[in-house]
């Protein structure tokens, strides 16, 4: 059985505030100098047989070919002019509030339309003691298609409460569309009470783990994606040969479905280091931050490759910045001779940010009527459904594909032994991606891109691929040469780590222009091959076959 364990998120105890709502010091009501003579209009949400959703969750969870669902949706239609009331203030604005329940809900969040915040207006969702909230959603979060997905607040009974200053009053509206009672939830919001971090498999491998050692750009380049308000898949900011911080996200066609103005982003889902599960145990904990960016607008999809490519809507290139994302680089070539292992970074059952690791070569295959990448087994780590759409990063770190569907799953710390197979970038290529990750206005066609770092107080973590070099031969038996493709001399280091992270080789490089390794007394398999020459650093992986 998997062990989950819920937690705070301190963001919500404290205020922090995320990629796309403000710090504004809470809700009005929450201030010491508010006094409310008003009783708040309450609404209570009609039970549902949560034991047939949860028998569809067993038949659904079996496949990673949908998102994974943790909430259960209520349409609904309140607004304010048919529901909660106002309040006048003594400064001369005013605030709208109304109170949803939903009995036995694990987390609460809301899909709005109609959505109109005018300047200096504030929209909060807090539970009702006070104790945890989003927001607030101002001017900034305004689309023209009017939608917005809220981020989850703790708790069953919920306050949403939206301000207008005197300034602007009578100018903004909303309607909340859809309550979304999260029955499973992947959201760490309280000590001690149960669900979702933790909830999958104890076989998954955090990103702080060993593994992701040399794979940071990568890892910081992928989030989870809240789907429609109550389904969970991933995806990774994938950058453009202008190195402009247009935020291009990538994940899968079946991941769509319904609008993509109410999807949230949500970036450094992960637990801090010191506090990973490495594939020993089902337990971790989880970071203190969540940033959040909503919306998107779907710019090429399909079912050739169950590709898709959005781009996150009122993203800046200054909130990628502001919590150190990363714009993952791609190889879009599809030769099956040029990729030797493959690395996977996602998030299973809404979990926080794992990583997996194939050791052998992933190959071309057709399935679920899609052209693919097929892994037979991982050697470290798996995926699970809410990992669709995640990328798949080839042994130089660049996306390949993206997660379409598999039988890979956990048991026990040990993973089953079944395969996953990814919709192959280098078929959605030519379907319409390359005309926005490689346009004309950017310089001359290429086939591969190894990213894009927009802050420079990151850009020296586990930098991958800033220089090249050959390694003769490749596979060996594990004695080979190692010479910088410029004919330069090698300045500094050349160590080899298995794929969990552990120092096989270890060897100062000085002023050699080509460099003798011989681990021959290793076990056949891959490796991570890193140079390290005048300050610059990149990573190979070497195969070694007796």
């Amino acid at each position: 059985m998997k062990t989950t364990l819920l937690l705070t998120c301190s963001l919500f105890l404290t205020g922090i505030s995320t990629s796309q709502t403000t710090d504004l010091g809470g809700p009005i009501s929450w201030r010491q100098d508010f006094d409310s003579k008003s009783i708040i209009p309450s609404v209570q949400m009609e039970a549902f047989d949560l034991t047939t959703v949860q028998a569809e969750d067993v038949i659904n969870d079996a496949e990673k070919s949908a998102p994974w669902r943790f909430g259960y949706k209520y349409d609904t239609d309140f607004n304010i002019d048919n529901s909660g009331n106002w309040e006048n203030l003594s400064s001369g604005g005013r605030i709208w509030r109304m109170e949803i329940k939903s009995p036995g809900a694990i987390t609460m969040n809301f899909l709005l339309k109609d959505l109109t915040i005018p300047e200096g207006a504030q929209l909060y969702f807090h539970d009702a003691s006070n104790t945890n909230r989003v927001g607030a959603y101002t001017s900034r979060n305004n689309r023209e298609d009017g939608l917005l997905g809220t981020e989850l607040v703790f708790g069953d009974d919920i306050i949403v409460e939206y301000y207008e200053p005197s300034s602007v009053i009578g100018q903004g509206f909303f309607t909340i569309e859809n309550v979304i009672h999260g029955y499973r939830t992947l959201d760490a919001v309280q000590d001690n009470l149960l669900k979702s971090l933790n909830s999958s498999g104890a076989c998954n491998i955090d990103v702080h783990c060993p593994l992701g050692d040399i794979w940071w750009n990568q890892i910081r380049s992928v989030a989870l994606i809240v789907v429609g308000g109550n389904g969970a898949c991933t995806g990774a900011l994938i950058n453009n040969t202008c190195d402009d911080g247009t935020p291009y996200f990538l994940t899968a066609n079946h991941c769509l479905g319904g609008s993509t103005g109410n999807w949230a982003f949500r970036f450094n889902w992960q637990s801090p280091e010191g506090t990973e599960s490495c594939a020993t145990s089902a337990n971790s904990s989880t970071s203190s931050y969540d940033q959040t960016a909503n919306g998107a607008t779907v710019l090429v999809s399909g079912s050739q490759a169950d590709h898709a490519l959005l781009e996150i809507d009122n993203m800046t290139e200054a909130d990628a910045v502001s919590y150190g994302a990363f714009y993952a680089g791609w190889n879009s070539n599809d030769s099956e001779s040029g990729v030797t292992s493959a690395i996977g970074i996602h998030h299973p059952s809404g979990d926080v940010k794992k990583i997996c690791a194939e050791n052998d070569a992933p190959f071309h295959q057709n399935a679920g009527g899609a052209s693919v990448w097929y892994i037979n087994e991982w050697e470290e780590g798996v995926t699970e459904p809410g990992s669709s759409g995640s990328p798949l990063f080839d042994q130089e770190g660049r996306i390949i594909g993206q997660l379409y569907g598999g039988a890979a799953a956990c048991s026990g710390t040990n993973n089953n032994g079944a395969y996953d197979f990814y919709g192959r970038l280098g078929v959605s290529w030519g379907l319409g991606i390359d005309d926005y990750l490689n346009p004309a206005s950017c310089g001359p066609t290429t086939t591969t891109n190894y990213g894009y770092d927009p802050n420079p107080a990151t850009a020296g973590i586990a930098p991958v691929l800033t220089l090249d070099f050959a390694i003769s031969p490749n596979p060996s038996n594990g004695l080979f040469t190692v010479s910088l493709v410029n004919g330069e001399s090698l300045t500094g280091s050349i160590t080899v780590t298995d794929m969990t992270g552990r120092v096989v080789y270890s060897k100062d490089a000085n002023k050699m222009i080509t460099e003798t390794v011989d681990i021959s007394n290793v076990q056949n398999g891959s490796y991570i091959l890193q140079v390290v020459s005048a300050g610059r650093i990149m990573n190979k992986t070497i195969v070694v076959n007796h």
